[in-house]
């Protein structure tokens, strides 16, 4: 994230994820549970989607991933954690290294074991700047090679040019693909990852082979987004509906059985993903049965449901905690948003502790930075900033914004034109960033600032705001 052009600002908030349950499932069956959407791509290099994740876990694997019990960063491919190695001589000093080996019994679909090949090919085809893994590629640009044991191709290293305060999660928190798979005609075996990092005139190259065009085709299309899946975990994909549903069945003697790690465990027979976008259509099936997982319950509607003495035996109702974070954007390089004041005077005028326990019904934790309260390196003595009107008013009027037309909008003279104080924020349309967005126009009219609010579809704001950077908040 470039900060100097737009930072993270006014609500961190760790949300707790929601989620109704039917009181009895046999597990030797088959289990329904609701989506709110259609996934698009159940592609997670190229579309790392929380609401595809909710069904690539079962396909997809990591070398290592955050154990939904604690979150603690546990092995999954994987026999253990390794130790950060500096790099302290040769052609990578003061990089540092992470000596992995996979467990012995992991394999594929067609049987054949998980090597140290496949965590090299899955990395390639991200460095590879001709497909689409843009997101992926942004934090594995720190991953310089990947050596494989001659005699052991279970064990591996990883090398990082420079240490990096994320530098375990980036060199194992990513899912490894299959290369007999997704490579079958093994065009990636060519690349380079070394050239590719410091030969320019090479990229030019690659970016001209047709083999990897050829490549990359395949990889970036839609037959491996919905049709063509394939990965480690305990589940194999069967079929997709679009819009409809999409179902996943158990694997016949799986390897990963033996392992404590949930995304390794098999449980239902066969598990049908219900794409149900409406959330009353969604409990509705739920309390008729046809349902029996729903995650990402309104928290007026999980309250709701959890004090309904008819329902309240017969569901289970969880609050896990979620690794994410709710978060408005604001563009620092916008004329209006430069001076520090009025970005400080907009962290005044939001109410998040209200926002959590009015609007979420308290489902959820307020965080003071970016950074998830579980990590070390959390500053848990930073004081929260606080909703203070009057604090935010005399900010603007320091920073030279008045109402010289007494028309309840603050102005100011920039670059020889009169400019109000007027922003504009962008939403989605989800419930929460509605309500937001409704409480940050009302307090920001207290202080001078007109809020026009704009619903618009998250991928053209992606495309046309962020990407662009024209916005003022989103």
């Amino acid at each position: 994230m470039t900060y100097r052009l737009y930072t993270l600002f006014l609500v961190f908030i760790l949300v707790y994820h929601n989620s109704c349950k039917q009181g009895v499932i046999e597990v030797n069956d088959e289990i329904h549970i609701r989506l709110k959407k259609d996934p698009e791509r159940l592609h997670p290099l190229i579309f790392p989607n929380p609401l595809a994740r909710e069904v690539y876990q079962y396909i997809h694997l990591p070398l290592a991933d955050f154990s939904p019990k604690d979150l603690s960063f546990s092995p999954v491919l994987i026999k253990s954690i390794p130790a950060k190695i500096p790099i302290t001589s040769g052609k990578w000093k003061g990089g540092v290294r992470f000596d992995i080996e996979i467990v012995a019994d992991a394999v594929w679909e067609n049987n054949s074991p998980v090597t140290g090949h496949d965590v090299l090919f899955t990395i390639k085809s991200v460095m590879l700047p001709l497909t689409n893994a843009a997101r992926y590629r942004e934090s594995m640009q720190y991953i310089a090679d990947v050596e494989i044991d001659s005699k052991n191709p279970k064990k591996c290293s990883i090398i990082l040019a420079e240490d990096h305060m994320s530098a375990l999660e980036i060199a194992l928190n990513f899912e490894i693909y299959p290369a007999y798979f997704y490579d079958n005609e093994n065009k990636l075996s060519g690349l380079d990852l070394i050239r590719l990092r410091e030969d320019t005139s090479y990229v030019s190259e690659v970016l001209q082979d047709s083999s990897f065009i050829h490549f990359s085709e395949k990889f970036n299309g839609q037959q491996f987004s919905s049709s063509m899946i394939s990965g480690a975990g305990p589940y194999r994909f069967v079929g997709w509906e679009s819009e409809q549903y999409i179902i996943l069945e158990k694997k016949q003697n799986y390897w990963g059985n033996k392992y404590r790690f949930p995304s390794l465990q098999q449980n239902p027979d066969r598990i049908v993903f219900s794409i149900i976008p409406d959330e009353l259509s969604a409990i509705l099936q739920l309390k008729e049965g046809k349902i029996d997982v729903m995650n990402e319950v309104s928290s007026d509607a999980f309250e709701e449901l959890k004090n309904d003495g008819q329902y309240a035996s017969k569901f289970h109702f969880f609050t896990p905690q979620l690794n994410k974070y709710y978060c408005i954007l604001i563009n620092n390089s916008d004329p209006k948003l430069q001076d520090v004041n009025i970005r400080k005077a907009l962290n005044h005028l939001l109410d998040v502790d209200r926002i959590i326990q009015t609007l979420e019904n308290g489902y959820g934790k307020r965080l003071f930075s970016p950074v998830h309260p579980n990590k070390p390196y959390y500053l848990k003595n930073l004081a929260p900033i606080k909703f203070d009107v009057n604090l935010a008013t005399k900010l603007i009027k320091g920073a030279g914004w008045t109402d010289s037309n007494q028309n309840g909008i603050a102005d100011k003279m920039i670059d020889g034109t009169l400019q109000e104080l007027k922003l504009d924020i962008y939403i989605t349309g989800q419930e929460l960033g509605k309500r937001v967005a409704l409480l940050l126009q009302e307090n920001a009219a207290k202080s001078g600032i007109e809020i026009n609010i704009i619903e618009k579809d998250i991928k053209l704001i992606r495309a046309e705001n962020i990407k662009t950077r024209n916005y003022h908040l989103i």
